[in-house]
């Protein structure tokens, strides 16, 4: 392919990306090609390579635009902040489970103890389409009775300061990519193999003591990762 048929390539892209509304007015590749003054073969293999990047899927009919958040690794703000950049986002928490459990041993270096902990497994949803499955353990002894909480919709953050005054300082995170297997797949409403990130992660109070452990896995051509250095430290509001 030649540099100018890369770069028209590129630019068909970019505006529907900048502009998805355009997918759903124009619904042909003669159209879209005559919109963007391109040929029919540049508009194809734009639409395929936004299809094989996560930012477009496709039905028996036509195209859909797949929303695709932005995630800033350093910043410090929630996840729920991060997602709703929108103001049309709407996001849903659901609990699966909400119960206390021993301390498993993979845990007992971080939570200096082995003390019994509340885990919290949970859902968020994009209208009904899962965007993350998360694991959250907490101390049992710091949140008592918090598994007898309904924490559909809540952010978990938030709750514990309000009743618990207690929230966290910093944290760390741990990101790599796997693919979907399993109970993760089933959750995440996904075929087996397919890409998804696992983000561990590890916050601690203004004492530097164990505050809570996350696993979160998302759907990978959901989100992207990037950097943007202004804080070392960060948290996620869950």
């Amino acid at each position: 392919m030649e540099y100018r048929d890369v770069a028209a390539k590129t630019y068909v892209e970019e505006q529907i990306k900048a502009n998805p509304s355009v997918i759903k007015k124009i619904t042909t590749e003669r159209g879209l090609a005559e919109h963007f003054n391109v040929s029919r073969t540049t508009v194809r293999k734009a639409l395929n390579d936004l299809i094989m990047g996560g930012y477009l899927s496709q039905n028996e009919k036509n195209l859909e635009y797949s929303k695709v958040f932005e995630i800033n690794m350093l910043k410090m703000s929630s996840f729920s902040e991060e997602v709703k950049k929108d103001d049309n986002t709407q996001i849903k928490i659901k609990v699966l489970t909400n119960k206390i459990i021993k301390m498993p041993v993979e845990l007992r270096t971080f939570f200096g103890s082995n003390e019994q902990l509340i885990r919290i497994i949970r859902q968020r949803l994009l209208s009904t389409i899962p965007l993350s499955y998360e694991i959250t353990y907490l101390s049992s002894e710091k949140f008592q009775h918090l598994d007898q909480v309904d924490l559909n919709n809540v952010s978990l953050y938030q709750f514990l300061k309000d009743h618990y005054h207690l929230v966290p300082s910093h944290g760390r995170e741990e990101i790599i990519y796997q693919i979907a297997t399993g109970d993760k797949a089933t959750n995440l409403q996904v075929v087996e193999g397919t890409p998804i990130y696992k983000v561990s992660s590890y916050s601690f109070d203004v004492n530097f003591q164990p505050f809570e452990h996350t696993v979160q896995y998302l759907v990978g051509n959901k989100f992207r990762y990037h950097l943007s250095a202004h804080n070392i430290f960060k948290y996620k509001e869950n």
